[in-house]
């Protein structure tokens, strides 16, 4: 039996419908998981799908956090939000590290993570440190730019240490860590890229996509494979 694991799913409010990306699902499937798509609703809702996936996966959109999740006002840099997204997601992370549950917070849900444990964002890496590099043209399953990996980290046993091609579609990033989340992964500007909490059997977020680019880089497979694992040892315990 595959662990099930559970992806968030983007709120289309105009269009009354959920949206998510296919390539999460491939994915998941590619590293021997179930995927289970995780319905927007309430805290009642995310404890459920908590008790009945093995595994989570906070899913990136094209939204921002509200600032005043981190303690800061809202500044004109700072793109649009998605509150009842952020809310449920913000439930459904909050639980999932409490319950050591696997967790993988991909772009967006990377920097929920970090919010979650009491970290902050950069509201726009142009604005707050004259970085543009971050939010590459078309195609965007295809690399950008090369992160370095922090040696002895969870993400440097998934993917090695050697420099990783990766992709960036984002204007925001992690600008103080929270508490208990090491940084596993910068770009060459310093930028955060990837995060772990070593307190958590697996609770990993990476700033790019790494399912778009596994077509392309079998090595972003490592990441899918980490999380899988750690979803099918807590399968086996329960």
């Amino acid at each position: 039996m595959r662990p099930r694991i559970g992806l968030t799913v983007d709120v289309e409010e105009a269009r009354d419908e959920y949206r998510l990306a296919r390539a999460y699902a491939d994915a998941v499937l590619a590293a021997g998981g179930l995927p289970v798509l995780i319905a927007c609703r309430d805290e009642a809702t995310a404890a459920a799908y908590l008790a009945f996936c093995q595994g989570i996966v906070i899913t990136g959109g094209d939204f921002d956090i509200p600032p005043e999740r981190y303690g800061e006002a809202r500044r004109t840099c700072c793109g649009p939000d998605k509150a009842e997204r952020t809310a449920f997601e913000w439930a459904l992370c909050e639980t999932a590290l409490a319950g050591r549950t696997p967790l993988l917070g991909v772009c967006g849900g990377m920097q929920l993570m970090n919010v979650v444990r009491g970290g902050t964002l950069y509201q726009d890496l142009g604005v707050d440190l004259g970085v543009s590099t971050h939010e590459q043209p078309p195609p965007r399953d295809a690399a950008s730019h090369q992160v370095e990996i922090t040696p002895d980290s969870l993400l440097a046993r998934l993917l090695g240490t050697h420099p990783l091609p990766v992709n960036s579609t984002h204007h925001q990033a992690v600008r103080k860590v929270g508490a208990g989340v090491l940084v596993s992964a910068r770009a060459a500007d310093g930028v955060v890229e990837a995060i772990e909490l070593p307190e958590v059997p697996f609770a990993v977020g990476v700033q790019w996509h790494p399912e778009r680019l596994l077509p392309r880089d079998a090595r972003h497979l490592g990441i899918w494979q980490g999380l899988v694992e750690a979803a099918e040892n807590l399968r086996l315990r329960l």
